[in-house]
């Protein structure tokens, strides 16, 4: 019967920063959307595609999280 093999040490304070990193940024990107003053998107697009960038930068960061402090079974 085969086991598994030994887990992978995990930096976890290198994990911890690379996550506040990312979200950092996040918040930068939807802080600048938020900020422009125009009644309308001038360029809907845009604002879509930073939304978009910016959930999938937080699915990254949840993902990472998870595999440091929960990897699976």
């Amino acid at each position: 019967m085969m086991g598994r093999p030994p887990r992978t040490p995990v930096d976890l304070q290198a994990v911890t920063r690379d996550v506040k990193a990312r979200v950092r940024r996040v918040i930068g990107e939807l802080e600048s959307i938020e900020q422009q003053q125009e009644r309308i998107f001038a360029s809907p697009r845009h604002v879509f595609l930073e939304l978009v960038l910016s959930i999938h930068e937080l699915e990254a960061a949840a993902a990472k999280m998870r595999k440091a402090w929960w990897p699976p079974p």
